[in-house]
């Protein structure tokens, strides 16, 4: 049984869905457990594999965010802009990095961008309840 090229991978070499998924999901259980480099090694073997999806960009944000370094975070989530324009995931993630930045005007309107994009998606579900953390004051403050 042969399974179709994988939609999410956009692969260079045959990648079917399942494995492109269990690829990925290794990368954030890596993630999860604080195994920074690993994961960040996933993330970026996939995204050798799948240079025309935004996902493994995605993941190497995620990563960078999580070690709190929000400029990189920020970088990888506009990598992944640049290959998805029309996804709003990665423009919510770089609201995020831009809040953690104290970056909250261009924060909001990434935010509002990804609202916008695509309406009922996680992204903008993301998008509004980091817009509602940050008006109920759960967020860091705006850097000076």
């Amino acid at each position: 049984m042969s399974e179709t090229p994988s939609e999410i991978a956009n692969s260079l070499v045959p990648l079917a869905r399942q494995p492109a998924m269990v690829l990925l999901e290794s990368g954030y259980l890596w993630l999860d457990m604080g195994h920074f480099d690993k994961a960040k090694e996933v993330f970026v073997g996939a995204a050798a594999l799948m240079p025309k999806s935004e996902v493994p960009q995605i993941g190497l944000g995620a990563v960078e965010f999580a070690q709190g370094k929000h400029d990189k975070a920020l970088a990888a989530y506009r990598v992944a802009q640049r290959l998805a324009p029309l996804s709003s995931l990665p423009r919510a993630h770089a609201g995020e990095a831009l809040l953690f930045m104290g970056k909250v005007p261009e924060a909001l309107k990434e935010l509002k961008a990804a609202m916008d994009l695509e309406p009922e998606s996680d992204g903008a579900k993301l998008a509004q309840a980091l817009i509602q953390a940050k008006e109920a004051g759960a967020l860091p403050p705006p850097k000076k």
